[in-house]
């Protein structure tokens, strides 16, 4: 370096930065990684990979949930039992009679203090070798079932048996293979409405074949506006009814209930313990064998 002051010239070495040579960064730059081909992508593939990863991780996540959620029955899906108003059911266990084949019961429980507007069984198929009911309504005292209108039409099955009923009026209509009335008069019964659908659900079981159909109050009363009965036969298995009290219960002309067993044996029976302030009774006996 020359630096010149006036007439006078010095030259000065020139100063040199000392270099360092780093011996690991010669180890990495000396290791060299293949990259296949296949991850040499440009802009387009690239993006291309992108969607179907995405695409892929929305299937898995889409195939866990559907698996996970497929084992879920939905009202009114037979082989389970549902707590009304929750329309997800519990998956009944097989009959200890026929382990090897999974249950096609419609089991119904009325929590304590539910309300329905309406629940309505139509175009059903009942019936089971062994069954003993194919339509049952079953609770205990103090856990009844509150239901302003009961109409039964265009239905049938081997036998029937009501008991531990309650209804202002009852109006019997049909053809059965002989029958027993012993209702008894009560002029105290009061008369039931229901008639606010405020908070109410209404729930339908139609077109399907399950073995039975079992409604069943669970922890207290349950109130129902109305219970419509239309086109359910039964094979095999009578219609065994206990613990309610309706406003009124009309079975309709339409319906037919016997076992084959002759007019002198009643297939229909209605004991003494239901009671109603009013009884309308068109029983026809005539033979008849449902099957």
């Amino acid at each position: 370096m020359k630096i010149k002051l006036g007439p006078k010239t010095f030259t000065m070495p020139s100063a040199q930065i000392p270099q360092f040579k780093l011996p690991q960064l010669k180890l990495l730059t000396a290791v060299r990684i293949p990259i296949p081909k296949a991850f040499k992508v440009g802009g387009g593939r690239a993006a291309l990979m992108s969607i179907l990863v995405v695409a892929g991780g929305f299937g898995a996540s889409f195939a866990l949930v559907i698996n996970g959620t497929s084992n879920v029955p939905t009202w009114p899906e037979a082989g389970a039992v549902y707590t009304l108003p929750d329309t997800n059911g519990q998956r009944l266990a097989p009959d200890e009679s026929d382990p090897a084949t999974r249950s096609q019961t419609l089991q119904i429980n009325l929590g304590n203090g539910v309300r329905l507007d309406k629940l309505e069984l139509s175009r059903l198929d009942l019936g089971k070798a062994g069954l003993t009911d194919s339509l049952a309504v079953t609770g205990v005292t103090g856990a009844q079932v509150n239901v302003g209108l009961i109409t039964i039409r265009n239905s049938s099955a081997p036998s029937l048996d009501w008991a531990n009923i309650e209804t202002g009026c009852i109006t019997l209509a049909g053809k059965v293979d002989g029958h027993t009335n012993a209702i008894s008069v009560d002029s105290t019964v009061s008369n039931l409405v229901i008639d606010s659908d405020r908070g109410a659900g209404t729930y339908v079981a139609a077109d399907s074949t399950v073995d039975r159909v079992i409604i069943n109050t669970v922890g207290g009363d349950a109130t129902i506006g109305e219970i419509l009965i239309d086109d359910v036969d039964s094979s095999v298995g009578g219609w065994n009814w206990d613990f309610i009290k309706a406003g009124c219960i009309v079975m309709e002309n339409t319906n037919t209930f016997g076992d084959g067993s002759g007019i002198n044996s009643a297939s229909a029976v209605f004991n003494s313990t239901v009671k109603a302030r009013v009884i309308t009774d068109n029983l026809v006996d005539t033979p008849v064998s449902v099957k």
